[in-house]
């Protein structure tokens, strides 16, 4: 029979309990640990939240002092934006935004608590947490985060030499105007660390390379013949280079076999005894603000809406693959991390005149190069000026060469197309601002 000092000794020495009993202790601070790390994972998506809520709120003020110079409205401007931004569900707080109307900046600080879980539970110093974000923007220039490519698309067919809607003002005379706003706002007198550049493409009947004739033909011009139409083969529809078998054809060759949208157009082309347009020439990327407006007052408004020529020509001022056709304004690497490419195609949509009938009529034409540049990175804008609603094909080339619905702004008189451009040039600068965060 086993005696109570046997069994007693028997007890102390039987140790297959002990593990269950420190991994229970151990679950302890493990489960503490893992407490905390939710806690805290929690506070910094707060902060996140909340400085997305002031960067907007930077943007906005800077965006209303640039439009107003009124401290005041920019101030309020920052708190409904703050307001609408803030992260849900937590106690979340900007200060007065700190103004500086000389300087045109804009300073932002706020504060959210985020609750705890598992850290309330050991104390009730630790209930929440404070989360800091402060952004500043700059009224000027707002801080670039990404460089800017944008080719300007200007319709100076005959049609622009009517009324625009707007008293004494021709809708030739509303573009220039609308053009040189645009591109006094988004090219920025300080091009570091951010470049922004522009480029324009003047179309009617074809565009005029000017100086680039030979590049892009492969011949020489004949006098002062020095206009282009569209190509054929594979290369139609891409941003190929020219080269051999992707060169363009001269205007003054292929004018004489024009194929119009009714018989008066193609007759009137193909009696054409003189280049077109005959005085607005491309012009590569460029920061030179004072050479882009000299070209847009240049401008002459003759001829028939070839369009499709000018898509094509927008989508090659902005493609890396043409940076060796370019003397100056080389277009940097499609990589959207880096520049924002821009095409803004401006004209009433009613196209009518083509000279490749193996590529389909100017319409088709159109279409597989907005699907094209789009693919390849580009971000479209329309502006329709005065689109006839009657005609369904400019109604679908204005609504569907456009990135997406948002992108296709209509404008019915000239007093609309400088709205347009100016409410654009807006949009534009806000897709590459990115404000200096300040040291939380």
């Amino acid at each position: 029979m086993r005696t109570f000092k046997t069994l007693r000794e028997s007890f102390l020495r039987d140790r297959r309990g002990a593990a269950a009993v420190m991994f229970g202790l151990s679950l302890v601070p493990l489960t503490g640990a893992v407490g905390v790390a939710v806690d805290l994972s929690r506070a910094e998506q707060t902060r996140a939240a909340l400085q997305n809520a002031v960067d907007a709120a930077a943007l906005a003020a800077a965006r209303e002092l640039r439009k107003s110079g009124d401290a005041l409205a920019a101030e309020q401007q920052a708190t409904a934006m703050f307001a609408a931004s803030r992260p849900s569900g937590v106690q979340a707080t900007m200060q007065t935004p700190v103004i500086d109307v000389d300087a045109r900046t804009i300073d932002l600080r706020a504060t959210a608590q985020s609750t705890t879980m598992f850290m309330a539970a050991v104390s009730d110093s630790y209930q929440s947490l404070t989360v800091n974000a402060a952004a500043r923007s700059l009224a000027g220039a707002v801080a670039s985060g990404l460089d800017l490519e944008v080719a300007l698309m200007l319709d100076v067919t005959i049609s622009m030499s009517q009324a625009s809607g707007t008293k004494g003002q021709t809708k030739l005379q509303a573009m220039r105007s609308a053009a040189k706003t645009f591109i006094g706002a988004v090219v920025q007198d300080n091009q570091t660390p951010h470049a922004s550049r522009a480029a324009l493409v003047p179309f009617s009947s074809a565009v005029n390379v000017g100086t680039y004739f030979k590049k892009v033909t492969n011949t020489n011009p004949t006098s002062n013949w020095t206009s282009v139409v569209e190509r054929s083969g594979a290369s139609a529809f891409t941003d190929d280079p020219p080269r051999a078998g992707a060169y363009f054809t001269s205007y003054r060759t292929a004018h004489t076999t024009a194929i119009g949208s009714s018989s008066t157009i193609q007759k009137l082309e193909r009696n054409r005894t003189a280049n077109i347009p005959a005085a607005s020439y491309v012009m590569p990327l460029t920061s030179d603000k004072e050479a882009l407006n000299a070209a847009v007052d240049a401008l002459k408004a003759d001829g028939t809406t070839a369009g499709h020529i000018g898509t094509a020509w927008s989508w090659y001022m902005l493609s890396p693959n043409w940076g060796a056709v370019w003397t100056t304004g080389a277009p940097a690497a499609y990589d959207a991390s880096k520049t924002l490419k821009v095409a803004v195609l401006m004209s009433d949509f009613d196209f009518n005149v083509y000279y490749q009938s193996a590529n389909g009529d100017m319409n088709a034409q159109t279409r597989a190069l907005c699907a094209n540049m789009k693919a390849a990175g580009i971000t479209v804008y329309t502006i329709g000026f005065q689109v006839d609603s009657n005609l369904p094909d400019a109604v679908d080339l204005f609504t569907s060469c456009a990135s997406d619905p948002s992108k296709a702004i209509s404008a019915q008189t000239g007093a609309d197309l400088v709205a347009a451009y100016t409410q654009l040039a807006e949009t534009v600068r806000d897709s590459i601002a990115s404000p200096v965060r300040l040291a939380r």
